[in-house]
Formats: structure tokens, C-alpha cells, sequence
């Protein structure tokens, strides 16, 4: 029986880039696809890390824009429920339901989580990123040494 490997085991190839490095220079920001000020704020802030860590790359333009704009949201809602009595609304039969900002909230918030981590801006993405392999070191307990 002849051995083979499973699609996607083993270690990350070192040298592996995620950025294009054929792009040196920053795209101008696409002020007519930016909600407002915060966004655009969002947009210099975030393409400048990524260049930095030369992670970014043409395809990432649109999620970035996503990103961007659900930060602007997310700052627009929370202006919006400044006080506790602003999270609840009362149903009609007298129960208490969260106001539609806090739903919207929750959305954006969860929407921003995705695309950081599409992007390589959350913690979690910067760590796999960085860590794609370990060089030419030898890991004798790798179990894929031998392929």
C-alpha cells in the first residue's frame, strides 16, 4: 500500500507571502464607497498596517471597504445607545424585546470580526500569518517529516 498524504497536512511552506509585493504604493481611498469620516479614518489606518506588514493585496480592497464601513456602524449605533433604556423596547403585550440598534450592532460587530480576520487584522489572523512554518528548522516531531 503506498502512502500518501492528506490534502492539506503537513506544514506551511516557508517564505509564503499574502501580500503582493508588486504593489508599492497605497490605493487612494475610495471616498465615494466610505460611509463618513470614521470610515475613511478606518481605511488610512488599516491599508497603512497592512502595508507595513505587507499583507495586502488588490482582492483585499473590497472586504477592507466592508471592514472600514461596518467600523463607522458600529461607532453610529453605540452614539445612539448612550444610555441602558436605549438597549430594550417594550412589545406590545408588555414584554421587553432589544431595541433594533442593539441587533443592528451585533451584526456589524460580528461582521467586522470576519473580515479582521480575512484581513490579518485581528490577533488571532496576525499569529497565523506570521507563523506560516518554522524555516529550515527540522522538527523531529513532525509527523510528516518522512513524506
Amino acid at each position: 500500500m503506498s502512502q500518501t498524504r492528506s490534502p492539506g497536512a503537513g506544514k506551511i511552506a516557508s517564505g509564503l507571502s499574502v501580500g503582493d509585493a508588486s504593489i508599492t504604493r497605497k490605493p487612494n481611498c475610495p471616498k465615494e464607497l466610505l460611509l463618513d469620516d470614521h470610515a475613511i479614518d478606518a481605511w488610512h489606518s488599516n491599508l497603512g498596517i497592512m502595508f507595513e506588514r505587507k499583507s495586502f493585496a488588490a482582492e483585499d480592497i473590497p472586504h477592507l471597504i466592508n471592514y472600514c464601513n461596518a467600523l463607522s456602524k458600529i461607532i453610529k449605533i453605540e452614539n445612539e445607545l448612550t444610555d441602558i433604556k436605549g438597549f430594550t423596547d417594550q412589545t406590545a403585550t408588555g414584554g421587553f424585546k432589544l431595541h433594533p440598534h442593539v441587533n443592528a450592532h451585533n451584526i456589524f460587530t460580528n461582521q467586522s470580526i470576519k473580515l479582521a480576520n480575512q484581513l490579518g487584522l485581528s490577533p488571532m489572523a496576525r499569529a497565523r500569518m506570521l507563523s506560516g512554518g518554522n524555516g529550515d528548522k527540522d522538527d523531529e516531531d513532525d509527523d510528516f517529516n518522512e513524506f
